[in-house]
C-alpha cells in the first residue's frame, strides 16, 4: 500500500508539473543563428550564492509553455526573459513563477532561455561575482548582448507566428523581463518592424543605460517599470531613464519606484511594498484591457498584410480583403475603409477593430463579393485636413480643403489608383465608408476626387461644409450618427446632410441614433440594410481621379 501511496504521490507530482510547463520548444530550427560554433553543455545550479534554482550555458534558446487552466486563457501572451547578467538565468523567481501567477490571469507564458556567456564552472553566481567588473566581463558582455537581444526579438516574432497553435491574440503579445532580462525586453521596443513589434514590454529593474536608449517609435508599444531605489546595481536611474524616454514621447507608460527592494527582488517574499509590483503589474493589464476576454478572430488573416510606398520616409500599410474563389476575369466592387483615430499606427493590425468582421461573414462573402481596403493612417497624422482643438466638449474640427491632403489621404487615394490597376475592379462601383476620423475622410474624399465613387457612408464624421460643391452631386450618401456623441459634434454631420441636400445631391439618407454617444459605427454595421444600401449604387468615375 504505503508503495503504491508513493507512486501515486509521484504521479501526481509529475501531472502537476506537466500542467504548469506544457511544453519546452526551441526558439530556432537547428543553430541558433550567430553561436553556431558553441559546443559547451547548458546546466543547472541548485546551490548559489543566489540561493535559487539558476540555468546557465544556454547555447540553444527554448520557450517553456505554460497555459491557463481550461477556458481560462483570455488571448493574451507574454515572453519572460528571467535576469541574471547574461551569465546565467534566475529560472523559478524571474521566469516560472511569474508565469504561474500571469496564467492564473488566463495569460498564455512563454518562459524564454535566452543565450548566455559561457560560464566554465558549476557555480555561475561565485564565477560572475569573482568577475565582476574586469575587463574581460565587459568584452564578454558586448559580445553575447546583441545575441541575447535578438533571441527576445525572435521570441516575439516566434508568437506571431504561433498565433493559430497556441489561440493567441496578435495585439496582445508583451514581452516582460528582469535585470539582464530586462534589457532583452526593453530593447524589443525599439527596432522592431511588423514581425517583432510587441504590444506591450514590462521591464523590471533592467539594465539599460542612456546608450541604449534609441528613438522612440511613433507606434511604441506601452511600458510598464518597476525597480528600487536601493538596487544594489544602482539600476534604478535606468528605469527612469526608460520612464522620461517614453513620457517625452507622450506614451503609454507606468513605473514603480520602490524605496526598499533591492536588486532581483523578482516574486521572492520580502515583506516589502516590492512584493506588490506582480499585482501593480497585473492592474496595468487590467487598465489596458489585456486580462478580458480577446474578441480577436484568426479568420483576421484573410486579410492580406501590404504596404504601399508614397514618398520618403512615407509607407501606408493596409489591409486587402480579396473575394472568396477571386476569379481575375470578372469585375468586383471596391470597398475603402477609413478606422478612426484610436486605430492609428504602423501595426497593420489596429485598423481592423471595427468593422472588418463584417466583410468576413460567410453570407456577406457570398451575397456580396468584394475587394475591401484597410488602410492605416500614421498615428502623428489624420484622414482629414483639419485643425483641432480638444479643450472643447465635443472636440472642436476647422476642416481646411482649400488647402493640400494630409498625405495618408493622398496615399489612399494613389492606393486606389494602384489596386484598380492591378486588380479585377469594377469602376463603377467603387464605394467608401470610415468611422469619426475616417467619416471625416470619408467626407474630404468624395469632395477631393468625387468622380471615383458610386456611394459613400461617413459615420460620426464631418466636413466643411461651405466647400462642398455640385460636384459631389452624383455620389449617393448615407450618413450616421449619435445625437449624443461627446467626441464628435452630432451638428457636423447634420449640417454635411443639409447640404448635400442643397445641392440637390441624387440620393441623401441620414440615420440619427437617439441618446448613443461616439460610438455609432456598431448601430450602423449592424443595420441590414448597411451592405445592400452601398452595393445598390454606381457611377461612372472620371477618367483622372487625382483632379479635382
Amino acid at each position: 500500500m504505503r508503495r503504491f501511496t508513493v507512486l501515486l504521490a509521484l504521479s501526481l507530482t509529475a501531472c502537476t508539473i506537466a500542467l504548469a510547463q506544457d511544453r519546452v520548444v526551441p526558439l530556432y530550427e537547428g543553430p541558433a543563428p550567430g553561436s553556431s560554433s558553441w559546443d559547451w553543455q547548458e546546466s543547472e545550479s541548485l546551490k548559489n550564492g543566489w540561493n535559487t534554482r539558476v540555468v546557465y550555458n544556454v547555447t540553444q534558446p527554448t520557450l517553456s509553455v505554460f497555459l491557463p487552466e481550461a477556458g481560462k486563457a483570455n488571448g493574451t501572451s507574454v515572453v519572460i526573459c528571467p535576469g541574471g547578467a547574461f551569465r546565467a538565468l534566475s529560472i523559478e523567481s524571474e521566469g516560472f513563477d511569474v508565469a504561474r501567477w500571469l496564467t492564473k490571469k488566463g495569460v498564455t507564458c512563454f518562459v524564454l532561455k535566452y543565450r548566455l556567456v559561457h560560464m566554465k564552472t558549476d557555480d555561475p553566481v561565485a564565477e560572475m561575482t569573482a568577475d565582476w567588473g574586469t575587463p574581460a566581463f565587459a568584452e564578454e558582455s558586448r559580445k553575447v548582448i546583441p545575441l541575447s537581444i535578438a533571441d527576445g526579438r525572435n521570441a516575439v516574432a516566434w508568437l506571431r507566428r504561433h498565433i493559430d497553435e497556441w489561440k493567441l491574440d496578435p495585439d496582445r503579445i508583451g514581452i516582460v523581463g528582469f535585470s539582464a532580462g530586462g534589457t532583452v525586453a526593453g530593447a524589443a521596443a525599439f527596432g522592431y518592424d511588423v514581425r517583432n513589434r510587441p504590444s506591450f514590454v514590462a521591464s523590471i529593474y533592467p539594465f539599460f543605460p542612456d546608450e541604449l536608449i534609441g528613438k522612440v517609435a511613433e507606434d511604441a508599444p506601452p511600458m510598464f517599470l518597476a525597480a528600487a531605489s536601493d538596487d544594489g546595481l544602482d539600476l534604478a536611474p535606468h528605469s527612469v531613464a526608460l520612464y522620461n524616454a517614453w513620457l517625452k514621447a507622450k506614451k503609454n507608460v507606468e513605473m514603480h519606484l520602490y524605496a526598499k527592494g533591492g536588486h532581483g527582488f523578482g516574486m521572492r517574499s520580502q515583506k516589502l511594498p516590492s512584493d506588490q509590483w506582480i499585482e501593480r503589474f497585473g492592474d496595468w493589464l487590467q487598465l489596458n484591457g489585456w486580462l478580458t476576454k480577446s474578441n480577436y478572430d484568426p479568420a483576421m488573416k484573410s486579410y492580406q498584410k501590404r504596404t504601399f510606398p508614397f514618398g520618403k520616409d512615407q509607407v501606408l500599410p493596409y489591409r486587402i480583403l480579396y473575394p472568396e474563389h477571386y476569379d481575375r476575369s470578372k469585375k468586383y466592387p471596391l470597398i475603402l475603409f477609413l478606422h478612426g483615430a484610436g486605430e492609428r499606427g504602423n501595426d497593420n493590425q489596429r485598423q481592423l477593430i471595427h468593422g472588418s468582421k463584417m466583410f468576413l461573414k460567410p453570407e456577406v462573402r457570398s451575397q456580396y463579393p468584394a475587394i475591401v481596403l484597410f488602410p492605416q493612417c500614421p498615428e502623428n497624422s489624420f484622414w482629414a485636413n483639419t485643425k483641432i482643438d480638444r479643450t472643447k466638449t465635443p472636440v472642436s474640427f476647422e476642416f481646411n480643403y482649400d488647402g493640400a491632403p494630409t498625405w495618408p489621404l493622398d496615399a489612399v487615394n494613389r492606393l486606389v489608383d494602384s489596386i484598380m490597376a492591378q486588380e479585377a475592379v469594377d469602376a463603377d462601383r467603387i464605394y467608401i465608408t470610415g468611422l469619426s476620423m475616417g467619416g471625416m475622410g470619408t467626407f474630404e474624399m468624395v469632395h477631393r476626387w468625387p468622380g471615383r465613387f458610386a456611394a459613400a457612408l461617413p459615420i460620426c464624421g464631418g466636413g466643411n461644409t461651405a466647400a462642398y460643391d455640385k460636384r459631389v452631386k452624383d455620389v449617393a450618401f448615407r450618413v450616421y450618427h449619435g445625437d449624443a456623441d461627446a467626441v464628435v459634434d452630432v451638428t457636423l454631420s447634420r449640417r454635411m446632410v443639409e447640404r448635400l441636400k442643397i445641392l440637390r445631391v441624387k440620393n441623401v439618407e441620414y440615420t440619427e441614433y437617439p441618446s448613443v454617444n461616439h460610438n455609432s459605427w456598431d448601430k450602423a454595421f449592424a443595420d441590414p440594410d448597411f451592405l445592400a444600401w452601398m452595393f445598390g449604387h454606381v457611377q461612372k468615375p472620371v477618367k483622372d481621379s487625382r483632379k479635382k
